[in-house]
């Protein structure tokens, strides 16, 4: 029994061992096939990042970018990018502009500058003329390095395969897509190529909706690179990987066909367009990974080559399993004890080598990140002196830090301002966080982000401090030019507002001329034509004046020359003169005005409310079209809700805010100036500003719109009124 059990627990720990250290070694593969993907993804990423830098060299409409300034921004960039083939600025072109565009390109030094479409072309210079018939086109003007082919300058990239779908897709999202690129290839590169393309606007586009954007969009930044170059560079950063990695244009059991290949264990062979399924080995195991580059999905797989029977990992298994026969033979009872405490022995050693590669990991996870970042990790003694430094951002080389304190390497302000920071974490014992900012002569000012947490030793007492400086410069020069820009437009809003303000005299002179002139020449004439006439420019001399005084109310409302002067009054007066003046008003229209009588008085300026009210009837009769227009008075928590009402087509739900900004005018023709400048209810909102009321909408699409003004209400007929309201019931 003694000897049966040693053998079971032998061939059982044998097993068990081979078993959990293939899976392991798969475990680790997919570990390091997921860092391998991560370093493919962030070299494709470092592209994307290239086209969005190169972006802003094209988003100014105002200094087209030359030759020479693309070539200079483009060309120091290259040897960075092994896999980048080449760079190209695409732009917009009306067929108008083609004879233009190419004789500038022409004075610019490219004699042989043509427009032309690619198609089957390849890099003949006689290829047929570009079509302009179909719309823009859309023409490679700079291209670094140039070369021909569908590279070449002048080739119109909408005439290549699926370019028009791929554009589309860009200028609508905004964003980077991708597709594969088109021959030829760089010279000694080998599998396909894959092709970026950015978006460049003529403006601001973030409120607009994809076919708006396309219109704006005044071309394209773009790029090729080569896959199988980046899947050399991702499998150089990744150690221990071994099988061949391939990307697929769809996943492996769909048929997707390779199109580049990386050997990792040896000479990569060409498979370019052949179906993954045709060159797959029996007994691989294939591991997939998705590979989303500008919107379009690749399959990123890598197939692992059968383990053979007997392979170095096995070897503590078989190990094991010998040692557990020989004991077993000699002591069945020291052979199980044996045989456990091996089994605890390689649990440990597991963990152990677990926690050890965990360990590693993330410490190159730790460094990657910080070598891709603007942030700096230092350390410093008591003295402040630099014990270790990573990734400076200040431009000295960590060297230069190590031994020696901020006065010797900053100017002395900033090393107070250093210092100051880091000694109070000394004697605090606790964490700080502050912006500082550092001269760096000649170079501009650097702000950084400074986080500093105290160091302490085994006993616990405070040994030194552990900082992180993360460079937020451009951030903070990015927010105080937003900050000195917002602050110009108001200004120049306020300078404005205080003009028309002023000059309303000067400005409504002319049209009380205008109508005195009118009102002579109309007691004048007899003729019933001539009549007609006046009369219509008559209509015109109103409607001016009317639309002019409701601009410089507007203006002087901004400028906050209207000084309010509440007093008590009973609001039926303005009741009674508002329904006598729009009455008949209604009655031209095929409306009818009700007017519901109240008792309440209110706390107001009366000419101020009254024109808020009117403001509100007028909007009505313009837009209500039929109907039945109401004017009442509700009581609601001591306030007076003065409400108009109407039966028209309502505001749709999303509308109800917009219908108080300046120049907006709900379900109307904007271009329509019958029906005002959209201005009244803008009036109303500043005026309840100006008068501390309360202003609130509801509408019913199909329905009718109720607008409500909340009053404070100091009493009625029925109750006695105060002689002279308080100072402070007024501004309330």
């Amino acid at each position: 029994m003694l000897v049966a059990a040693g053998l079971t627990l032998t061939l059982g720990a044998f097993f068990q061992m081979r078993a959990t250290n293939r899976q392991a070694e798969r475990a680790q593969h997919e570990r390091q096939f997921a860092q391998f993907h991560d370093a493919l993804t962030e070299r494709i990423g470092s592209h994307a990042l290239l086209l969005r830098t190169l972006r802003s060299a094209f988003s100014d409409a105002a200094r087209p970018a030359t030759r020479d300034a693309f070539a200079a921004a483009v060309r120091p960039m290259m040897p960075l990018y092994p896999g980048l083939w080449s760079v190209t600025w695409v732009r917009r072109v009306p067929p108008a502009e083609v004879p233009a565009l190419e004789a500038d390109m022409r004075a610019a030094g490219r004699k042989d500058f043509v427009v032309q479409d690619g198609g089957d072309a390849g890099d003949s210079p006689a290829a047929a003329p570009a079509a302009s018939s179909q719309g823009d086109l859309f023409v490679n003007t700079l291209v670094e390095p140039e070369r021909g082919g569908a590279f070449a300058q002048g080739i119109n990239i909408l005439s290549l395969p699926n370019r028009a779908e791929v554009l589309a897709r860009a200028c609508a999202s905004g964003d980077l897509t991708a597709t594969e690129a088109l021959p030829p290839r760089q010279q000694g590169e080998a599998g396909r190529s894959i092709g970026l393309y950015l978006p460049v606007y003529r403006y601001p586009v973030d409120e607009m909706d994809g076919a708006d954007r396309c219109a704006e969009v005044a071309g394209y930044v773009a790029s090729v690179f080569g896959i199988a170059r980046l899947l050399e560079e991702a499998g150089n950063r990744v150690n221990g990987l071994h099988g061949a990695v391939h990307l697929l244009d769809g996943p492996a059991g769909d048929g997707g066909r390779i199109l580049a290949s990386r050997d990792l264990d040896g000479p990569s062979a060409s498979r370019e367009g052949v179906p993954f399924g045709e060159i797959r080995k029996e007994g691989e195991t294939v591991v997939e990974r998705d590979l989303v580059i500008g919107g379009r999905r690749w399959t990123l797989a890598l197939a692992i080559p059968p383990e053979p029977r007997l392979t170095p990992v096995d070897y503590p298994a078989w190990i094991v399993l010998v040692m557990g026969l020989l004991l077993t033979g000699a002591l069945a009872g020291y052979t199980r004890r044996e045989a456990q405490a091996k089994r605890l022995l390689v649990t440990e050693a597991r963990a152990r080598a677990a926690m050890a590669r965990a360990l590693r990991e993330s410490e190159e996870r730790f460094r990657m990140a910080l070598r891709h970042s603007r942030v700096a990790v230092f350390s410093l003694d008591r003295n402040l002196r630099y014990m270790w430094m990573y990734n400076p951002q200040t431009g000295r080389a960590a060297e230069n830090f190590i031994g020696r304190t901020n006065a010797a390497i900053h100017a002395p302000d900033d090393a107070a301002r250093l210092d100051a920071v880091k000694r109070g974490v000394l004697d605090s014992g606790t964490g700080a966080r502050q912006e500082v900012r550092i001269g760096t002569a000649p170079g501009p000012e650097q702000v950084f982000d400074l986080i500093v947490e105290p160091l302490r030793d085994e006993a616990g007492v405070v040994s030194g401090v552990i900082c992180a400086a993360i460079d937020i410069s451009d951030g903070v020069r990015i927010r105080e030019a937003l900050a000195e820009a917002h602050a110009e437009a108001e200004r120049a809003n306020r300078a404005k507002s205080r003009f028309l303000a002023a000059a309303s005299h000067d400005l409504r002179q002319p049209f009380q001329a205008m109508s005195l002139f009118h009102h002579i020449l109309s007691a004048r004439l007899s003729d019933a034509k001539q009549l007609e006439v006046a009369e219509k420019l008559g209509e015109a001399i109103a409607a001016g004046n009317t639309l002019l005084n409701t601009l410089l109310d507007t203006s002087a409302l901004e400028a906050g020359n209207v000084k309010p002067r509440p007093t008590v009054f009973p609001f039926q007066d303005i009741a009674d003169r508002l329904n006598r003046e729009f009455a008949e008003q209604a009655a031209s229209k095929g409306m009818v005005l009700r007017m519901v009588p109240t008792s309440a008085y209110v706390l107001s300026d009366p000419v101020l409310l009254e024109r808020m009210v009117r403001n509100l009837l007028v909007n009505a009769l313009r837009y209500a079209g039929t109907g039945t227009i109401l004017l009442g008075c509700r009581h609601r928590d001591g306030h007076a809700l003065i409400e108009v009402w109407d039966t028209g087509p309502g505001i749709p739900a999303d509308q109800l805010k917009l219908i108080f900004d300046d120049f907006y005018r709900c379900g109307t023709d904007q271009r329509d100036s019958g029906r005002g400048l959209g201005l009244g209810l803008s009036i109303v909102r500043r005026t309840a500003h100006i008068l501390g009321h309360q202003v609130d909408v509801r509408s019913r699409v199909g329905k009718g719109t109720v607008f409500s003004i909340a009053v404070l209400m100091v009493g009625d007929r029925h109750h006695p009124l105060p002689e002279e309201p308080s100072t402070s019931a007024a501004s309330a």
